[in-house]
């Protein structure tokens, strides 16, 4: 039988990443090949190939055959890319030479990454978002990569921030959670005072902490 290239491996693994239904059978038979070929790679005439440099430290057969023995996995990091363990199933994937990503199209975890630990907050996000007529995705893919070029943003991170709530607020705000009104509630009232429900929240906890009843029937 002939034996893949490693580009081949290689695109055969990305395929299963994306599969949102991998068979089982043909995920496991991936997994021995791809065990196979890194363990044939860095033992054969202490020759490194150009995959067992791409395998690096994680080369070794037991750890790639029983993490990508889970590449069905692909699918669930997918599903929210933003944890921890979406990281851990890209890193796998790149670790032996795999162009795979579980972050949106467009959106690398580097750019992730380097908006967020720059500092900036959801607030800023909505606000470039407004400023640059993009969605969130795009905003977050844009302002990373200027990060990461070394490129200056309309404003510093932090500058769009909500404020903490005063110990007023949250005591009004667990009067009306304490108080046993129901969502369709709060509809109501939110719609009578023609506010927001988080608004609408904290304006009937304070009517409840003065012992005056709320205007509903």
């Amino acid at each position: 039988m002939t034996q893949d290239r490693p580009d081949d491996l290689a695109d055969r693994i990305a395929a299963a990443l994306r599969s949102r239904e991998p068979d089982d059978a043909t995920t496991a038979a991936l997994a021995q090949r791809i065990a196979a070929r890194v363990e044939a790679a860095g033992g054969r005439s202490g020759v490194v190939t150009p995959f067992a440099r791409r395998a690096g430290t994680i080369a070794v057969t037991g750890v790639v055959a029983s993490a990508l023995g889970v590449v069905g996995a692909g699918a669930a990091a997918a599903s929210d890319p933003y944890t921890d363990f979406a990281a851990a199933v890209d890193g796998l994937a790149r670790a032996v030479g795999v162009e795979w990503s579980a972050m949106p199209a467009g959106y690398t975890r580097e750019q992730h990454d380097a908006f967020w630990d720059a500092g900036f907050s959801t607030e800023d996000q909505m606000e470039l978002a407004e400023l640059w007529s993009l969605d969130t995705v795009e905003v977050k893919a844009r302002a990373g990569q200027m990060v990461l070029d070394g490129e200056r943003l309309p404003f510093e991170p932090g500058t769009h921030t909500t404020p903490e709530p005063s110990a007023e607020e949250l005591a009004a705000l667990q009067a009306f959670i304490d108080s046993g009104y129901t969502s369709e509630d709060l509809a109501a009232l939110s719609a009578l005072w023609n506010v927001d429900e988080m608004e609408a929240k904290a304006r009937a906890g304070k009517i409840l902490l003065v012992g005056k009843p709320l205007p509903l029937p």
